[in-house]
């Protein structure tokens, strides 16, 4: 918690120094309210995954729940630098209907004096087989302790992933393109964030991926991913981030229609992130 603010302090400077303090915790931490990607897989890759088919691209480009052929519901659980007060945590289910697939999730993180959740719906369709583009709405909540306050805002996101050969995938994502305020004491717009990205598949076996991220009030992010499975059931996989540098390490493990992935990312400064992720595959 922050530290004892003088009784002198008027009601409103306090509040200030107390949501931008916050506000300084979530973007340390990456939190969900930037947009930021989750689940263990891409956590793995150093959250490369523009261009991934995949549950948990619910938090990083929808349009790859459109490459989904099967429901899936999901959970993740993540502790940013080993720390409780910044843990996060989030839930989501993918139903194919068709040509499109509709998604759905929510996550919060934070604690008991500060924490956010998001809770988003999409809908994702295909476009035979080389085309494939989503919209998202997502509800986004911060809630202060101490009764210091409460808002919410809505954002929308759009996203797109095209096949160039049989092994290139390349893809985009725009997050909040309408800058969204979230208003009362905050005053604070939630980032528009611009991703590109593309996939190569050099063999079943092996994919590597890379993302460049652009919010338009910060410097450029960039994201490298590698994931080689080496049997049916065994994944590995590393990667590496910028904006602060990351190393990503991950494995996961596919039994049946259940998948479990452990991944760790490691900031020098600050320390190491578990996230455990769980996915169930419906016949």
């Amino acid at each position: 918690p922050p530290a004892p603010i003088a009784a002198t302090t008027s009601f409103g400077a306090m509040r200030s120094t107390f949501t931008a303090l916050c506000f300084g915790i979530v973007q340390l931490a990456s939190a969900s309210g930037e947009g930021q990607p989750v689940g263990a897989r891409f956590a793995g890759m150093g959250y490369a995954g523009i261009t991934v088919a995949d549950l948990w691209s619910l938090r990083l480009n929808p349009a790859g729940l459109a490459g989904l052929d099967k429901p899936m519901a999901g959970a993740f659980y993540q502790s940013h630098y080993l720390s409780q007060d910044l843990a996060q945590q989030g839930l989501a289910v993918a139903i194919p209907l068709g040509k499109g697939t509709l998604g759905i999730g929510a996550d919060r993180f934070g604690y008991s004096l500060y924490n956010e959740t998001k809770v988003s719906a999409s809908y994702a369709m295909r476009f035979g087989e080389g085309l494939r583009a989503a919209v998202q709405l997502d509800h986004i909540g911060v809630r202060l302790g101490e009764n210091y306050g409460s808002t919410s805002v809505l954002a929308a996101e759009v996203g797109v992933q095209a096949k160039v050969t049989d092994e290139l995938w390349i893809g985009a994502h725009v997050y909040n393109p309408t800058r969204a305020l979230l208003g009362g004491p905050y005053d604070e717009r939630i980032p528009t964030l611009l991703r590109v990205g593309m996939g190569y598949t050099f063999s079943k076996k092996l994919l590597m991926t890379l993302d460049a991220e652009k919010d338009i009030d910060r410097q450029e992010r960039f994201r490298m991913g590698v994931e080689y499975h080496p049997n049916d059931v065994l994944y590995l996989r590393t990667g590496i981030s910028t904006g602060a540098v990351q190393g990503h390490f991950g494995a996961g493990i596919r039994y049946k229609q259940l998948d479990i992935d452990l991944a760790v990312s490691v900031r020098s400064q600050l320390g190491a992130t578990p996230i455990l992720g769980l996915n169930y595959r419906f016949k």
